[in-house]
């Protein structure tokens, strides 16, 4: 189950790689690779077969493009996994990207849905406002460690 889910970091999950020279009305391409670490896996198990997980973990991102800034961010999360062995969970994540902007991502998955997604949900400096979002991918490496892919696109206001 942890290694399910942990999948998720974010990640969140997920997508902070594409922040270079950036303008306003802009689409900035974000797409590489990430590696993540759990630091938190709070489990409950309120009936036998239903877990409920709080979760926190790290990531940095290694854009595709080496002209584009890498990053890193901080995600928290809640997930649930049910005794049939589906799962879902979501959460947020605030990126720091190389240079000192900011911006912040949502994150959701489960077994319910054909690909893990993250959206961007606003930052600072040039993401201030920033939308779109894109897909993420995910594997575990250990209990602790996880690696993937992002691909998706952030809009500029």
């Amino acid at each position: 189950m942890k290694a399910l889910v942990s999948l998720l970091s974010v990640a969140a999950l997920l997508a902070l790689a594409g922040a270079g020279p950036a303008s306003a009305g802009k689409s900035i391409i974000e797409e590489g690779a990430r590696a993540c670490v759990i630091d938190k896996w709070d489990v409950k198990e309120p009936e036998k077969g239903h877990k409920l997980v709080d979760y926190a973990g790290r990531c940095i991102y290694f854009p595709d493009d080496p002209a584009m800034p890498k990053g890193s961010d901080v995600c928290t999360g809640k997930l649930e996994f049910m005794a049939d062995g589906s799962y879902k969970g979501s959460g947020t994540c605030d990126q720091t990207i190389q240079g000192g902007d900011k911006k912040t991502v949502s994150w959701e998955e489960g077994t319910h849905m054909k690909e893990k997604v993250y959206k961007n949900t606003g930052g600072t400096g040039k993401y201030a406002g920033a939308t779109g979002g894109g897909t993420y991918t995910s594997e575990n490496i250990t209990d602790a460690t996880i690696v993937g892919r992002y691909k998706g696109k952030a809009e500029l206001p």
